[in-house]
């Protein structure tokens, strides 16, 4: 008897938790810029992000995200960051304007700070100069560390940056025409039934014969 019941529950332990992939696409809860060079000021209430650096001014828009619609076993395995141009790319010589994201823990507030807060960068890349309003530029996370480790904390902020005289202006949560930015997170759910491992089932199919013939027999 406690060979069968060794037998079980070794056939039993050839299961897994399954696991479900899963999407979710956020707006920001507030959306701005911050400006440290040319002048210190924050703007929530613009139409228009306008991400500029140059001799004498630097701006960065700052994005304040909830990630409260995410459960915090979850396991992140992609994401996303969308913007749409409120107006053409423009960099000295029509060279590519730098894109640059930062992910750090947020506090749904947008201020001074924010400007050159610590944080992991989770995109370096470039987009093409000129283009119009209205083109939607998508950017995939290099590294989701930042972002699977605030999902405790449920508040997330991005920053975005660019370099070498580039301008970019993306639609804001303000713009009457819509366009503001977003962002889009795939991850796993782990919560759902046991199942067998496809590759044993037919083990665990045959042990379990096996057990209740050596028991019609006794």
């Amino acid at each position: 008897m406690k060979k069968i019941t060794a037998l079980a529950a070794a056939l039993g332990a050839l299961t897994i938790t399954a696991a479900h992939a899963a999407s979710l696409t956020i707006a920001p809860d507030a959306d701005g810029t911050v400006q440290v060079f040319g002048g210190d000021s924050v703007i929530t209430d613009d139409a228009s992000l306008n991400v500029t650096q140059s001799g004498g001014l630097a701006r960065n828009a700052i994005f304040e995200f909830d990630l409260s619609g995410i459960g915090d076993d979850a396991t992140i395995t992609g994401a996303t960051f969308s913007i749409t141009l409120s107006r053409f790319v423009s960099n000295t010589g029509g060279n590519p304007a730098a894109v640059d994201l930062f992910a750090y823990g947020g506090d749904g507030v947008i201020d001074i700070s924010d400007f050159g807060a610590a944080g992991a960068q989770v995109v370096d890349t470039t987009i093409p100069a000129g283009g119009s309003g209205g083109t939607v530029f998508d950017f995939t996370f290099t590294d989701v560390a930042t972002l699977q480790s605030l999902l405790v904390s449920d508040l997330l902020t991005l920053r975005m940056e660019t370099d070498s005289f580039a301008s970019i202006a993306i639609q804001a949560l303000e713009a009457s025409n819509g366009g503001a930015a977003s962002l889009t997170i795939n991850f796993d759910v782990p919560n759902g039934p046991a199942i067998p491992i496809p590759a044993a089932a037919w083990l665990f199919a045959a042990g379990l014969g096996g057990i209740l013939r050596f028991r019609s027999k006794r």
